[in-house]
């Protein structure tokens, strides 16, 4: 309660505005796609929040400029890099910046309690940005692990390597598909 929370992919505030009464500090949404950081701002309003701070940046391992792709969708065809450019005519780049949460957290001196992703399968590369935050808070983690096998299987051990103490649990909707909504949850207790 006493700290604050990292949304990683915020998408609508949707994440953000359930975590923003768990907290007596801020709520940090980060959503690099304008569209969707648009009608956060606007379920931020909505819901008269005010302890959510919208950031309109991606969240990565390298502090950069990188393009993202949309077809438009809400819910489909978003891409890091070119990868979609080729397969979609209609899908339209936008150029946003992108910073470590590492970075992020030491210029803003934030104290991070609660780390939460779903990043449509950029965990890793965002994981690796998070690190020294991770090592030295030591914060809860709800982490997706179901945008690719690699993230289902890899970020679990990552974690682990890091002997910080962390007990972890596979949470997951009830689907009829494996690991549709799969979230690795990690905390130290």
């Amino acid at each position: 309660r006493s700290k604050n929370i990292i949304d990683a992919g915020g998408y609508i505030g949707d994440s953000a505005i359930l975590f923003s009464d768990y907290t007596d500090k801020n709520v940090y949404s980060f959503e690099p796609f304008l569209h969707h950081y648009n009608m956060m701002l606007k379920t931020i309003e909505l819901n008269k929040k005010n302890n959510i701070i919208p950031v309109n940046m991606a969240l990565g391992n390298e502090n950069k400029e990188i393009s993202l792709y949309s077809n438009g969708n809400l819910n489909m065809g978003l891409s890091i890099e070119n990868n979609s450019k080729q397969s979609d005519i209609n899908s339209v780049e936008n150029k946003v910046k992108m910073a470590t949460l590492d970075s992020y957290v030491k210029e803003n001196n934030i104290e991070v309690g609660l780390i939460k992703t779903d990043l449509e399968g950029f965990e890793q590369p965002f994981l690796k940005g998070a690190i020294e935050t991770i090592k030295e808070q030591k914060p809860v983690l709800i982490i997706s692990i179901y945008h690719n096998y690699s993230d289902f299987f890899e970020i679990k051990p990552m974690l682990e390597n890091l002997n910080l103490g962390y007990k972890f649990r596979i949470i997951r909707n009830k689907s009829p598909q494996l690991i549709t909504e799969t979230k690795l949850l990690a905390e130290v207790y």
